[in-house]
This record gives structure tokens, C-alpha cells and sequence, in this order.
């Protein structure tokens, strides 16, 4: 009897573990499908500035005919800079930005003053608090030695970094901890350039490559990207470790973008306008999950990657939205007079629930 018994029971245990396996794999399936992540992505939409939660749209206040530049999104509160710019892809200078679909001009809310020269172009939100990054031109200066002021604002207060007869730019603006850093072109007196990052209000130089970008920050440190000698490359600023990320064939490399995923300590390079690869710390990684060219931008959370690929062919622009590497958006716009596109993609940002 015990013989019979023996075999029965290993038959229903066996059915019992197969039923466990069934339920683990149905709940994982469920665990991949389930929205666990809020998906933003800026754009324009019949030449309107509009963003996208999670495919659905919403039409930014007084948005006709301007293009959104990047979207931020902290505490359930959603920032959207933008431009009247016509280039959908590589436009970077602000002058507008909406914080929860309420529409403020750069200028006023700088204070800035009419007539004068300005170009604004760094953008960061930290604990509710708003910075900018840029150059502005002094309408009253002491001298021509300093007609042109390089500045960032917290709230819009102004912060001076460096005056000069020259035009200086900003690329980056990174708030750690209390520090605010803020990648730069600067111009001597002498009209010597150089391109380095401010710490608070002291410079650092990066002994002048070619372009100078964006920070990104994981558990290793806080990592400026720059370009010389054709080649892409890294410091972490914390222990000034330089480190080689790859080639870069483009003739014209505006605009690279570093980000970090905060659950890993991976860096990941991407640059606009004709950008087809990425790289994942110094590995090249060529997409072949899309037809579509061009890397737009690219957002890392958790290992997922989530990305704007698009192109623009016989007046027209196609951009989708994958994640890890399916899509979940597409949008088509033509050509329409000054401005580019009457429907793009151009920004996109992620929250975990």
C-alpha cells in the first residue's frame, strides 16, 4: 500500500509545484504589463506645445506656434520649458516655461529687461525650487569689460559668475546637495575661450574641448560630459577621474546628453540631431528595433530605457516613443512655413509610481 501511496503523492506534489510555477510566471507577465511608471513625453501637436502622461495629451496654455524644449516632472508638479524656436530637434534657448500648465516668459520672470541681449538655455527643478542658466547683457555697464554677464537664477534670483566683453553660454545647470553647478563657454578679455563648469560661483576648466554639455549624477559621483578630439568623455567631478566614452562621427555634435539610471551606477550618452547610437558607460549600442534614424532623447529608470526616435523626410517628421525598444507613441507632422513641424517629439521624462 505504501508503494501505491508514494507515487500518488509525488503526482500531486508535482501538480501543485506545476500549478505555483504557472501562478509565478502569470504574476511576473502581470508585474511587466502593469503601469508602474508615468511616462511624460513634450511636444507639439497641430503646432500647438502640448505633453503627453502616459499617451494622454495635454494642450499647454497659449502654446500656438511654440516648440517645448523639455519636460521635468517632481512631486506630481510638471515643468515644460519653450521656445520660439523652428528647429524641432536641436533648439535649445528658453523662452517660456510652464510649471503645471501655467504659462510664465523667461524674460518677466527673470527680470529681464527689454531690448537687451539674452540667451537662456539651462534648466533644472530641485525641492520645488526652479533655476536657469545664461547670459544676459548688462544695459547699463561699468565699463565694455563687462557689458555681458554670465548668470544663474534660483526662483529668479540672480546669481553672477562671470563678466566679460564677450558673449559666454551655458549648456548645463545640476543642483547637488546645495551646490549648484553650471557647464559653460567663457570668454576671456582676450577673446581666449574656454569651456569648464562653475561650482557655485567658482570656475573649473576642463582645458577648453571642443563642447562641454549636461551632468549626470549615480552612487560613483557627479559626472560632467564634454567632447575633444572627436571622442566623447566623462569626469566624475568628484574625483576627477576622466574616463573615454567613444567616438563621435557626426560633424556637428550639439547637444550630447549623459544621464544616469539611479538604480545602477550605468551612464548613458546620447546626442541630438543625427545621433543613430547610444552608449551604455563606453559600449556602443546601434538600435535596430525601429526604422526610424535619429535619437531625440533617452530617459533610464530601472534599467528601462525609454527613448524618441524620429525622422524627417519629404517635408514631413515621424517620431515614435519605445520602451526598451516597443513603441508606445507615434505622432507625424509636416512642414508648416516657419515652423518646422506642426507635430513632433522632443522631450521625455519618468516617474516610478
Amino acid at each position: 500500500m505504501k508503494k501505491l501511496l508514494l507515487p500518488f503523492l509525488l503526482l500531486i506534489l508535482s501538480i501543485f509545484n506545476s500549478c505555483n510555477n504557472d501562478s509565478d510566471i502569470n504574476e511576473g507577465a502581470e508585474k511587466n504589463t502593469a503601469q508602474s511608471y508615468d511616462v511624460y513625453v513634450a511636444g507639439r501637436e497641430n503646432s500647438k506645445a502640448c505633453f503627453w502622461k502616459n499617451n494622454v495629451k495635454t494642450d499647454l496654455t497659449n502654446g500656438d506656434n511654440l516648440l517645448p524644449i523639455e519636460i521635468k516632472v517632481e512631486n506630481n508638479n510638471v515643468y515644460v520649458t519653450g521656445s520660439m524656436g523652428i528647429n524641432p530637434v536641436s533648439y535649445k534657448s528658453i523662452q517660456y516655461f510652464w510649471k503645471d500648465n501655467v504659462k510664465t516668459e523667461i524674460k518677466q520672470y527673470l527680470n529681464i529687461q527689454n531690448n537687451v541681449q539674452h540667451d537662456i538655455t539651462g534648466f533644472a527643478v530641485n525641492n520645488g525650487d526652479i533655476y536657469f542658466a545664461g547670459y544676459v547683457e548688462n544695459p547699463i555697464p561699468a565699463s565694455s569689460l563687462e557689458r555681458y554677464e554670465l548668470c544663474y537664477w534660483k526662483n529668479g534670483v540672480k546669481t553672477l559668475l562671470r563678466k566679460g566683453q564677450f558673449i559666454p553660454s551655458a549648456e548645463g545647470i545640476f543642483i547637488n546637495g546645495s551646490d549648484v553647478y553650471v557647464s559653460a563657454l567663457v570668454v576671456d578679455n582676450n577673446q581666449n575661450i574656454d569651456r569648464g563648469y562653475f561650482k557655485n560661483t567658482t570656475y573649473n576648466s576642463l582645458n577648453n574641448p571642443d563642447y562641454v554639455f549636461n551632468f549626470a549624477k549615480n552612487n560613483n559621483g557627479l559626472h560632467i560630459l564634454y567632447k575633444k578630439n572627436s571622442k566623447y568623455y566623462s569626469k566624475n567631478i568628484n574625483t576627477n577621474a576622466e574616463t573615454l566614452i567613444g567616438d563621435y562621427t557626426a560633424s556637428l555634435p550639439f547637444y550630447g546628453k549623459i544621464v544616469s539610471d539611479k538604480s545602477t551606477n550605468d551612464l548613458y550618452t546620447t546626442y541630438y540631431d543625427n545621433g543613430m547610437s547610444y552608449f551604455k558607460n563606453s559600449t556602443v549600442i546601434n538600435p535596430t528595433f525601429s526604422a526610424l534614424p535619429f535619437i531625440q532623447d533617452l530617459f533610464v529608470l530601472n534599467n528601462d530605457i525609454y527613448m524618441i526616435k524620429y525622422n524627417t523626410q519629404n517635408n514631413s517628421y515621424n517620431g515614435k516613443v519605445f520602451i526598451n525598444g516597443v513603441e508606445s507613441q507615434n505622432i507625424n507632422g509636416l512642414q508648416n512655413g516657419t515652423i518646422n513641424y506642426t507635430a513632433t517629439f522632443n522631450s521625455i521624462y519618468v516617474v516610478e509610481n
